[in-house]
């Protein structure tokens, strides 16, 4: 007995660890897809700060558009001062230094009229003098520390040639505040840097080769920042459509939050844990607990049913036997042949009343063959007063289990219980229903038993409470009383 307890508390240890152990590997892998979750957050979160500071320097790209655009059209119309009043009351006036006009004329454009802001600002003499139609939309100009920027806008009859200062360019769009959390820059089809954060930049060509663009999602030590950004490149449209401009954001923008939200993840997880390993060995003790009440009670409800059963059983011998042997005495007389088959039957009713089964349970067809011997002697008893038994039940249902005695205890609480009369002979019916057993019979009440239900249905009734068999059923009309019985399986007992 002590072996079995140590190895019992052995076993619930062994299974607590190993519960232990597969819980923190569910953990582990747990806040691993949870820190992984947060990293793609934080990738998709990078990206759309990127996208959006794309599309922000497209709109202002495209308001310049839209002014150089309108430009080019009062120069289609030879309409000088509305060109000269877009400039000055623009925000273009900033960085604009001159522009001018040309007409197509065959393969090259002849000049038509050109304007400076500044007598003082002299144009660097690198802007083209003269434009063929191999031209590109921009160009670089540098002429020692001043950078330039000649743009040229085609219209419907020739060439708006402008011509930017690009420090000045920088510093408006610098100025603008377009996105906080993120930086781009801006390259030619020769690499030289045109827009950049770093004014000291611009001009300069990039350091590293362009074989290996378009970027998307790089991650790169920032040469600006000194820092870790994630790169994408877009495709602009307009004037710099030919050009690489790339976008670069920030990892620590939201890396910091991430690993605070898994840090915080991480430490309400293990608080989780321990309050359901607590949980765990609370439920461990409840259920011990509630397994030795439960066992007692079980015992509690078989020595209950077997006490019933035998005071049953006390009840019924002494008033089966002295019934039969009055009608044995009766019948001795009159047909010493059918005396002897009563006889028989009753010593095979009588030894399965005596007989031993601490289950009180029987198979259908065991309780069938004993409700026949015992109807046959109430036969002889009642004669006409009683129609023949009606018995009608499948092979297969024969081998299952009911309560013991419940076919003959049903039998004998019809005959107990009703008025017989050859006038209103008693039927009773025993028939496969649904899957259950019913035992039907007729009713005409005795006026003593008119509220009585029957000890045997209560000890039926008790066995399948016993076996926590649902199904258990007594319907009563005024002309029929039905118990339905259904099979206890294999498992339950």
């Amino acid at each position: 007995m002590q072996q079995s307890l140590f190895s019992l508390k052995r076993n619930r240890f062994l299974i607590f660890g190993l519960a232990i152990i597969c819980t923190l590997v569910v953990y582990l892998l747990m806040f691993r897809v949870i820190d992984q979750r947060l990293e793609e957050f934080n990738t998709r979160f990078l990206k759309e700060i990127s996208l959006e500071k794309a599309q922000l320097v497209q709109k202002e790209f495209d308001d310049f558009e839209r002014t150089f655009q309108l430009m080019g059209i009062a120069a289609d119309e030879n309409q000088q001062g509305f060109i000269n009043k877009l400039i000055e009351q623009g925000d273009v006036s900033q960085f604009i230094l001159s522009y001018s006009f040309w007409k197509s004329s065959g393969a090259y454009f002849s000049k038509e009229f050109e304007w400076y802001e500044n007598p003082n600002v002299s144009v660097p003499t690198q802007v083209a003098s003269e434009i063929s139609n191999g031209f590109k939309s921009v160009r670089f100009i540098q002429v020692q520390s001043d950078k330039y920027l000649e743009v040229f806008i085609k219209t419907r009859t020739g060439i708006l040639q402008l011509i930017l200062d690009l420090n000045r360019l920088n510093t408006y769009v610098a100025n603008q505040k377009i996105g906080m959390r993120a930086y781009f820059e801006l390259y030619d089809q020769d690499g030289i840097c045109l827009m950049h954060p770093d004014l000291a930049r611009v001009g300069e060509k990039k350091k590293k080769n362009f074989v290996s663009y378009p970027v998307k999602d790089s991650t790169i030590l920032s040469e600006y920042l000194i820092l870790d950004v994630i790169v994408n490149e877009y495709k602009l449209k307009g004037i710099f459509s030919e050009n690489k401009f790339f976008v670069n954001v920030l990892l620590l923008t939201t890396q910091d939050d991430v690993h605070s939200i898994s840090r915080v993840s991480f430490f309400l997880g293990a608080i989780g844990i321990g309050i359901m390993l607590f949980c765990m060995f609370l439920m461990d003790l409840q259920n011990r607990k509630a397994k030795r009440l439960s066992l007692r009670n079980l015992e509690y409800q078989k020595e209950d049913a077997l006490l019933r059963f035998e005071n049953l059983k006390r009840k019924v011998d002494p008033h089966f036997l002295f019934n039969a042997l009055g009608s044995l005495q009766q019948l001795i007389g009159k047909d010493p042949v059918q005396a002897k088959v009563f006889v028989g039957k009753m010593a095979k009713v009588y030894r399965k009343f005596l007989s031993g089964d601490d289950s009180g349970l029987a198979t259908i067809r065991e309780e069938v063959v004993l409700a026949e011997e015992y109807f046959f002697l109430q036969k002889i008893r009642f004669v006409d007063t009683l129609n023949p038994l009606e018995i009608s039940i499948s092979q297969e249902a024969l081998a299952l289990s009911i309560p013991r005695f419940s076919l003959q205890i049903l039998i004998e609480n019809a005959i107990k219980h009703n008025e017989l009369s050859k006038m209103q002979p008693l039927t009773i019916v025993i028939t496969e229903m649904g899957g259950r057993i019913a035992v039907k019979n007729s009713v005409l009440l005795k006026k003593s038993d008119m509220d009585s239900a029957g000890y045997g249905t209560h000890m039926i009734a008790h066995v399948y409470d016993f076996y926590h068999v649902q199904g258990f059923e007594i319907q009563q009309t005024e002309t029929h009383f039905t118990v339905y019985l259904p099979p206890i399986p294999i498992d339950s007992q």
